[in-house]
């Protein structure tokens, strides 16, 4: 499949705003209508989690699928426009090079790829996503406005280090290694840990009122090694001078490059079992990742 033509100057989500309204020659649709019509269809594509599943998850994680079913329709309907060619192409050479479908195909989980392609895949200088761009359309177009809040929460989203610190009745204890913050988070993946483990994840905070837990929204990667002290020591390697935070928060969501995470869970990758993935290694020391080039020339 050949690269489309890049269209236009100015952001990638004011293109497809103004493309969508050149589209509908002044006529007024609400977002839902709005998606069909762009679709071809006079209904919206089945979506990623079922309803009578959705009914059966956690409220706090519930909340979040839901919000990425309606992200994965957005984002196959927008990525066939013209002004959406860099992230199309981006995620199809992503999709060919880590088939992520989860082991025994790839270490590569869904609801990491997914999250990954989504909100943190960043273009330009200004690293729009597709997230971005759906919250750009959504201004435009009046998209409901809670699905918009949890929409960016999860574009403000990343992955982080945490060590666990223990469990507390369904939740996993979760301390962020860079940033101290502690989070109590439910694991939909069913995986809670034990003490002493450092986990490679996504944690979102809670989109529902009256609901203080996080939510572990990809599948559990375990660090089996090394150990809490030489991910500080990564940190510290890593994020040199002021705005250190800034810096870490920087690294987590977009990386030096767009394959740096998916690098290194693809080359720590060790063993797995359905509820998490287990990895060893370090991003900056190829070997001491076991599939790392270095390794597999030895």
């Amino acid at each position: 499949m050949g690269k489309r033509r890049l269209v236009g100057g100015g952001s990638i989500g004011g293109r497809v705003v103004t493309a969508i309204r050149r589209g509908l020659r002044g006529r007024v649709l609400d977002f839902d209508s709005l998606i069909a019509r762009l679709a071809g269809t006079g209904k919206l594509q089945r979506p990623v989690v079922a309803k009578d599943v959705l009914d059966g998850l956690h409220p706090v994680h519930a909340a979040y699928a839901h919000a990425q079913n309606q992200v994965s329709v957005m984002a196959e309907v927008l990525t066939s426009l013209d002004e959406m060619a860099p992230f199309a192409d981006l995620l199809l050479s992503a999709e060919e090079q880590y088939m992520p479908d989860g082991p025994p195909m790839s270490p590569l989980t869904r609801s990491y790829f997914t999250s990954w392609a989504f909100f943190d895949a960043g273009i330009g200088r200004a690293h729009e996503t597709i997230g971005t761009v759906i919250l750009e359309v959504g201004t435009a177009f009046a998209m409901e406005a809670n699905l918009m809040r949890v929409i960016r929460l999860m574009q403000d989203s990343r992955m982080g280090l945490y060590a666990h610190e223990g469990v507390e009745g369904e939740l996993a204890i979760l301390r962020e290694i860079a940033t101290g913050s502690v989070r109590r988070a439910v694991v939909p993946a069913g995986y809670v840990g034990r003490r002493g483990e450092v986990w490679f994840a996504r944690v979102l905070p809670s989109a529902v009122d009256g609901r203080s837990e996080h939510v572990v929204f990809t599948t559990p990667y375990v660090i089996l090694a090394p150990g809490e002290d030489e991910w500080q020591a990564y940190f510290a390697r890593t994020l040199r001078g002021d705005g250190r935070l800034d810096a870490y928060e920087r690294l987590m969501k977009y990386g030096p490059s767009h394959d740096y995470w998916s690098e290194f869970v693809f080359e720590g990758y060790v063993n797995h079992r359905p509820e998490a993935i287990f990895l060893s290694g370090l991003p900056d020391v190829p070997e001491s990742r076991p599939l790392s080039e270095v390794n597999r020339w030895r």
